[in-house]
């Protein structure tokens, strides 16, 4: 098997792993910088393997699976399509809190609603410990994390819930999450 090949099965089966930690256990590299540049370079390397092999039968085959599998993500309202040209493009806005945590604007889905997402780091995984609305309602006025002066990390009541407190011009919000 050539060189070029077996680096795009690792490339391939770090994308898919990194994929399914993502969606079934919320774990994903730090920053999602990472899971974007193993995106991109899977992409880049899929036209590059599929152009140099594709006077061989599983080169021809391998594309047209992979355009069938785009054309029928197309149907369901692109949502799959878009979904992950989201994941690749968008910037999401991060503050970190303190050395453990910090939090993100993020959404799973072009659809659904964004949601604040609280994440804990593993040294270079981190994993969605929380969510909590996206908007922080004060006196009838709408704010988000981009409005906050400042975010702490408050001591905690119980062992299981985290407690932040959203500072914001108008006033404070404490959210357990």
């Amino acid at each position: 098997m050539n060189k070029e090949i077996k680096i795009y099965i690792g490339i391939t089966a770090l994308m898919l792993i990194d994929l399914i930690l993502y969606l079934t256990l919320d774990i994903s590299f730090i920053g999602n910088l990472i899971d974007r540049i193993i995106l991109w370079v899977w992409f880049l390397s899929t036209f590059y393997i599929v152009f140099k092999f594709i006077r061989k039968k599983w080169a021809k085959i391998y594309g047209g699976i992979l355009i069938v599998i785009i054309g029928l993500s197309l149907l369901p309202m692109m949502i799959p399509f878009l979904t992950t040209i989201g994941f690749a493009i968008v910037n999401e806005n991060s503050v970190k809190i303190d050395n453990e945590i910090h939090i993100r604007e993020t959404s799973k889905s072009v659809i659904a609603m964004p949601y604040i997402s609280i994440l804990r780091n593993y040294w270079i995984f981190e994993r969605e410990i929380g969510k909590t609305e996206y908007d922080f309602e004060i006196d009838d006025e709408f704010f988000g994390i981009d409005d906050a002066k400042s975010i702490k990390r408050l001591p905690k009541l119980n062992d299981k819930k985290i407690r932040l407190e959203f500072e914001f011009e108008n006033g404070k919000v404490i959210r357990e999450i």
